[in-house]
């Protein structure tokens, strides 16, 4: 498997997911985005990132954020 992908590539790999579900998963803060200066994305972030929200990840400690903080991260400039 390749680790990095086209968008419709991430899309698939995340379920078949539109592309638009998957920009409103990004603004929510779910789904990482671009590797910095590209236009791919890196499949095993995506992986740790869904892993973290629904808690497989056992290295990810402290409770979940609260919706303030959610709010700030997604809104950092």
């Amino acid at each position: 498997m390749t680790r990095l992908t086209t968008k419709d590539g991430i899309c698939q790999h995340l379920g078949g997911i539109s592309a638009s579900t998957y920009d409103n998963w990004r603004r929510r803060g779910i789904v990482p985005g671009p590797v910095p200066g590209t236009d791919r994305y890196d499949i095993r972030a995506h992986d740790h990132s869904l892993d973290c929200i629904a808690g497989l990840d056992k290295r990810t400690t402290g409770p979940a954020p609260s919706p303030l903080e959610q709010w700030d991260r997604n809104h950092a400039a």
